[in-house]
């Protein structure tokens, strides 16, 4: 069931639709002692293929109790993630079960990640505003960054970059700017960059280090809330004395980073305005999907440097 460009283009542009791949956990809940099944969803764009669980595992020293180890496929070295361990989940586990696991085999931020599931079930097509941010209690323990319904199946959609950033230091967001050019930053813009992404993790990290770096922030969860903002100063005629650039995650609930920015290049009024796409899956089909959508750049997470610079670039080519 593994996913390829080609399939990924499939979906036409700024529909704001997406492919969603199921899977199910089983657990022990604490309270009955039942075996309980969960259903979890991942974007169909992030995943490289579907295999069995590796006979071959190696385990790494002092690694957090979610990495099992790491595996070889074609060459590459992958790291081994239970989900279940991730979640605190008491599983039981047999060797008749274990023949049944598959790993998930994701990329994010360019590098491979394998991630056990208890199986796969099916894939949808869906529309982000079928997914609903979760209740914030959930958000915040138990790194599910939205939830939606199918067929009368409770999806739970799960942030994967925080569950990678806690356990790779690479993966974090970092900027080696100092105060000097932060001080540069802040005599030069006197307007807030409007920053979306549905992570908490990567929002608290990227509002901090842009604040760092000298601009100013406002922060949104969603494409969605941040296009109603925007509109919000539109109407008011306070957009361009307010605004200086947007910056995008990809997935989001309710409304998805390329259809966010179609929206904005539709609207005249946002033309000074540059659109930067920030994600942690954007590869040649995403690229070319972004591009056709009006997005002025695309970064790569967690390139954070590199970020503020094409932003200033940005900027200046639009006021050009």
């Amino acid at each position: 069931m593994g996913r390829t460009d080609s399939q990924n283009i499939l979906i036409e542009v700024g529909t704001n639709e997406l492919e969603v791949i199921t899977f199910y956990l089983e657990w022990v809940d604490p309270v009955t002692g039942q075996m309980t099944r969960s259903a979890y969803g991942i974007n169909a764009a992030k995943v490289r293929e579907l295999i069995a669980l590796p006979e071959e595992i190696t385990e790494v020293v002092n690694s957090p109790p979610c990495v099992k180890g790491v595996f070889l496929l074609r060459n590459r070295t992958i790291p081994l993630i239970d989900l279940c361990e991730w979640f605190s989940y008491k599983v039981n586990i047999t060797p008749e079960s274990r023949k049944l696991w598959v790993v998930i085999v994701a990329e994010l931020n360019g590098k491979p990640f394998g991630f056990i599931t208890h199986g796969v079930d099916k894939v949808y097509r869906i529309s982000w505003k079928q997914i609903s941010p979760p209740p914030e209690l959930i958000a915040s323990s138990q790194s599910i960054t939205g939830i939606c319904q199918v067929n009368e199946q409770l999806i739970q959609m799960i942030d994967f970059e925080r569950i990678t950033a806690a356990i790779d230091p690479s993966m974090v967001l970092r900027s080696k700017r100092n105060e000097e050019d932060a001080d540069k930053i802040k005599r030069k813009y006197n307007r807030a960059v409007l920053i979306a992404d549905d992570s908490k993790v990567v929002l608290l990290q990227l509002t901090r280090t842009l604040e760092n770096a000298g601009f100013k922030v406002i922060s949104h969860s969603d494409g969605r809330s941040a296009w109603d903002y925007l509109e919000n100063l539109r109407n008011k005629n306070e957009l361009e004395q307010n605004i200086l650039a947007i910056i995008s995650d990809i997935e989001m609930p309710r409304m998805d980073g390329h259809h966010f920015c179609l929206q904005v290049r539709k609207q005249s009024a946002y033309n000074g305005i540059p659109f930067i796409l920030f994600s942690s899956m954007i590869n040649e089909a995403l690229r070319r999907k972004g591009e056709s959508v009006g997005a002025d750049d695309q970064v790569t997470k967690p390139e954070l440097d590199q970020l503020i610079d094409r932003v200033q670039a940005a900027v200046e080519k639009r006021r050009k």
